[in-house]
């Protein structure tokens, strides 16, 4: 029998449903894929253990000693002296050296130092995904400059994650684990303190990398103008972890997404009616857009931060419609919040 002679049996309604849905699928991830291939994009990552260089310090002769840690990393030295201790914001050199040695003598302090060094005797894990994470970076941002890592301890300044010109530097105090008894102690909020996990270190990390890509000045902006700027930025931090999940972008537990999910009519309705979505009042604005234990006029089991949630739901449905742009594309669009919100069609029900 030749092959035109064979009998054709009918595909059944779910087999050609199936292949319908994969056809789509196929031609709208297109540009917007998550799943990229990052094995040949090279990165040389320079991991710097500054709590350890600062803690090998001579107290008896501080002064020669800091002035050689400074010299051996200015860039960072300065931005550590200056911003995350404050040890250095004034210009009294004594009073800095005072406050250094301090740090590095004062019995609570030393002990937070002994606690890192045995929480994290390395960070060969660290490195390991924050790499993975830089290789998506250039992936996206051929020209972005990464690769050189400082561990520091901040004296519990909840400094979780910064950048330092192209570098990026992690607060290793703040990822003790949720038992570590001291964050209660200099009042750090619960919710907050769930958040003080090894494994939110990628997630901070592409959060400040991508505020270093697109600064932006919050003042002056209404509630819809920083929601899509958040959306903006879990859709960067979304593509550069492409493994993590919502909820651990987001920072929430899978109850409080599912809530989110369940509700975000609710959600919609309430921005709308209260007329908060163009208000620039800054703590109408700010409470939606930054964690919380809970969001102004929603039931206590909702999370905060629900206003950068909706955000990202936005820029969702933006992307949906305007299949022929990237990511990047997304990010660098001009539109202002209100186009991309019509554009968008976002109408959750």
């Amino acid at each position: 029998m030749s092959p035109q002679n064979y009998p054709h049996k009918p595909l059944s309604a779910l087999i050609v449903c199936y292949l319908l849905f994969s056809l789509l699928s196929a031609c709208n991830t297109g540009k917007s894929s998550k799943d990229v291939d990052v094995s040949k994009v090279k990165v040389e990552l320079k991991s710097i253990r500054f709590d350890q260089a600062l803690y090998a310090c001579d107290t008896s002769q501080l002064d020669a000693s800091v002035n050689a840690l400074g010299n051996r990393y200015p860039d960072f030295s300065n931005v550590y002296f200056k911003e995350i201790t404050g040890f250095a914001r004034n210009d009294d050199h004594e009073a800095f050296l005072n406050s250094v040695k301090h740090f590095l003598t004062y019995k609570d302090y030393k002990g937070l130092y002994d606690t890192v060094q045995k929480r994290f005797p390395d960070v060969k894990q660290i490195d390991a995904d924050l790499s993975n994470l830089f290789k998506h970076v250039k992936y996206y941002f051929p020209n972005e400059k990464v690769g050189d890592v400082y561990y520091f301890i901040s004296g519990l300044n909840n400094w979780s994650a910064v950048t330092v010109d192209t570098a990026l530097a992690i607060g290793l105090d703040m990822y003790l684990g949720t038992g570590y008894p001291f964050y209660a102690s200099v009042q750090l909020p619960a919710y907050e303190i769930e958040h003080c996990k090894p494994e939110f270190i990628p997630v901070n990390a592409s959060k400040v990398i991508y505020e270093n890509i697109y600064p932006f000045v919050p003042e002056g902006k209404n509630l819809l103008d920083l929601m899509i700027m958040k959306g903006k930025q879990l859709l960067f931090m979304e593509y550069t972890l492409p493994k993590t999940s919502d909820e651990w972008l987001m920072g929430y537990s899978s109850k409080q997404l599912e809530w989110c999910k369940q509700n975000e009519a609710v959600i919609w309705n309430y921005f709308s009616i209260q007329k908060l979505l163009y208000s620039t009042n800054w703590q109408d604005v700010m409470r939606y857009v930054n964690d919380g234990p809970s969001s102004t006029g929603m039931p206590p089991e909702s999370p905060g931060n629900i206003g950068s949630w909706t955000g990202w739901q936005i820029i969702h449905a933006y992307m949906q419609k305007h299949p022929e742009k990237s990511m990047v594309d997304i990010l660098n669009d001009p539109s202002d919040s209100q186009t991309i919100l019509r554009e968008s069609g976002y109408r959750p029900k």
